[in-house]
């Protein structure tokens, strides 16, 4: 077992894992570092054929890691700069294989929130908006990235749908006129869920090294699908830290916390 990584490079590990050779993705533009850490990792461990848009601006970039998909230097190195109209042309289609998605509020059947809590005519906190989020919902899978899992994140129905997920359960995507898509996969720094196929509700898939089932429990604010038996998250391994360190994200930005394993 590898020792000494961060949430932040396990979470990037597990999402990496996730993306498949030769798929088209996007990545939003901020606090981005872990879904474009994510990207690179697999298109340097198993998936070199993968394409991935950076804040719907430009492909591939190499420009260095970053909080934010959106910074100028994105298109230094990148193989194209793309228009944003050509990107939602491409969303509306059905041909981005995987999107990363994040929100203030996520609730059981995967819907988010960015904009507010509270009311809406009247919220208790404003929050950065959607942002072309509700577009997002058009990718074949969403993969979604949560950096606080508490019961005040993970709720039973969220304030507001900026990304649609489920919606209220089996069929709804479809009656909304969503032919395909929705949220494949969840990742916070407790554990890994995904989505019972069935019901459509949120399942817990795996526990992170140390966390415990009913931690994940207390501190989620709706009914998981809990399965008899819950492995643990498998940890990096030695070799996916030594890409992630040395070619992926050599200035350290997500080994900037406490390190976990």
């Amino acid at each position: 077992m590898s020792q000494g990584y961060t949430i932040s490079e396990l979470m990037a590990c597990v999402f990496a894992r996730e993306i498949k050779d030769g798929e088209l993705g996007g990545c939003p533009g901020v606090r981005s570092e872990v879904p474009l850490a994510s990207v690179r990792l697999a298109q340097r461990m198993h998936a070199p054929n993968t394409t991935c848009y950076y804040g719907a601006i430009v492909y591939n970039t190499d420009a260095p890691l970053s909080k934010f998909a959106t910074e100028y230097d994105r298109i230094i190195g990148a193989e194209a700069s793309v228009a944003t109209y050509e990107w939602f042309d491409t969303l509306h289609r059905g041909d981005i294989d995987f999107f990363f998605v994040g929100g203030m509020q996520v609730d059981m059947y995967g819907n988010l929130n960015l904009v507010c809590l509270g009311d809406w005519k009247k919220p208790t906190l404003r929050g950065p908006g959607s942002a072309g989020l509700n577009t997002v919902t058009f990718a074949r899978r969403h993969f979604i990235w949560i950096n606080e899992h508490t019961s005040r994140v993970f709720v039973p129905k969220v304030d507001f749908i900026s990304c649609p997920g489920y919606l209220d359960g089996p069929g709804a995507r479809e009656g909304a006129g969503l032919r395909w898509g929705g949220p494949s996969i969840v990742v916070s720094p407790l554990a890994v869920m995904d989505f019972d196929q069935e019901t459509k509700r949120m399942r817990l898939r795996s526990v992170h090294p140390g966390v415990t089932v009913d931690e994940v429990k207390q501190n989620t604010g709706f009914e998981l699908i809990i399965p008899d038996s819950v492995p643990q998250t498998p940890a990096p391994s030695e070799e996916e830290l030594r890409v992630l360190r040395t070619e992926v994200d050599p200035a350290g930005i997500l080994r900037n916390e406490e390190p976990v394993g």
